[in-house]
């Protein structure tokens, strides 16, 4: 289990690590990115991911949109100006939200977007206050899934959608002889543990969420999985002198670069699978 200051503190130290290997300033997104066909850079990945988001989004004057753990604003940014939706994003990592909102004032959207940090678990909206709750990437920092799913059916308008793209535990992951593997790489992300499907779809219908759906995007974020794990071996090198120039007790901050070679190895034994969640409130 990780506290909210623990896994702050893990974007807070990681942001760097970001800018640096994952074009943040361009496509001001930290998620894997969806490769198609005719994907051809990072950033096209990453851009098709927030337009996965986009197809949950309806043609209205007033569509409202959560990001439950926005980063730095981006999918945000991205809704705000191709489906001209007002957007609130909430991240624990004060860091995260300082640069979010240099971001959001260079796009001119001040009026569309609204960021703050918040515990998507427990936040401060009033109920039924969106159309759309989407999660990318984000929702597996919680410790219990299920507190994600009924605050975002709290938050929903009837008929809204919860839009979650994140990783799950396939069969193999949950045996007990890839323990240690999955706890290689989640720990090093602030992660404590994942669901796998069947207790997705369970939790969704407790909240009181119709029509889960699990779609399998795991062959499309592949191509992000080995990128990463290529830049691992450039990232090791720099350990120890990170380590020096930013001392801190956080192992996920100074054995980050490991999370490639874990993260890699998880999708080559089939541990993990990347997909995207969604569930609708009852009209």
């Amino acid at each position: 289990m990780f506290s909210k200051k623990e896994i702050a503190t893990y974007y807070n130290h990681t942001l760097m690590h970001y800018k640096v290997s994952w074009q943040l300033k361009k496509s001001k997104g930290l998620h894997y990115g969806l490769w198609y066909k005719d994907t051809k850079t990072l950033h096209q990945a990453i851009q098709n991911t927030n337009k996965k988001v986009g197809s949950f989004v309806r043609k209205s004057n007033d569509f409202s949109a959560l990001d439950a753990g926005c980063g730095v604003g981006g999918s945000a940014i991205y809704l705000a100006e191709n489906y001209n939706c007002k957007v609130s994003g909430i991240t624990l990592s004060p860091a995260q939200y300082r640069q979010g909102l240099e971001y959001v004032n260079e796009a001119g959207l001040n009026e569309m977007i609204d960021l703050s940090v918040q515990d998507y678990t427990a936040t401060d909206f009033k109920d039924e206050s969106f159309d759309l709750v989407f999660a990318i990437e984000s929702y597996c920092h919680a410790d219990e899934k299920k507190d994600v799913y009924d605050e975002a059916f709290r938050l929903l308008k009837p008929g809204g959608y919860l839009v979650v793209i994140d990783s799950i535990k396939t069969e193999k992951g949950k045996l007990p002889k890839n323990r240690k593997t999955i706890e290689w790489l989640l720990h090093r992300w602030a992660i404590a543990d994942l669901d796998d499907g069947p207790e997705t779809y369970k939790k969704l219908n407790d909240a009181g969420f119709e029509n889960a759906n699990i779609e399998d995007l795991t062959k499309n974020a592949r191509k992000s999985v080995n990128r990463i794990y290529r830049r691992a071996f450039w990232g090791l090198i720099t350990i120890p002198l990170y380590t020096i120039i930013f001392p801190t007790k956080y192992h996920f901050s100074r054995r980050h670069p490991e999370s490639g070679w874990a993260l890699h190895k998880c999708f080559r034994k089939e541990l993990l699978q990347y997909v995207c969640i969604s569930a609708k409130k009852p009209e």
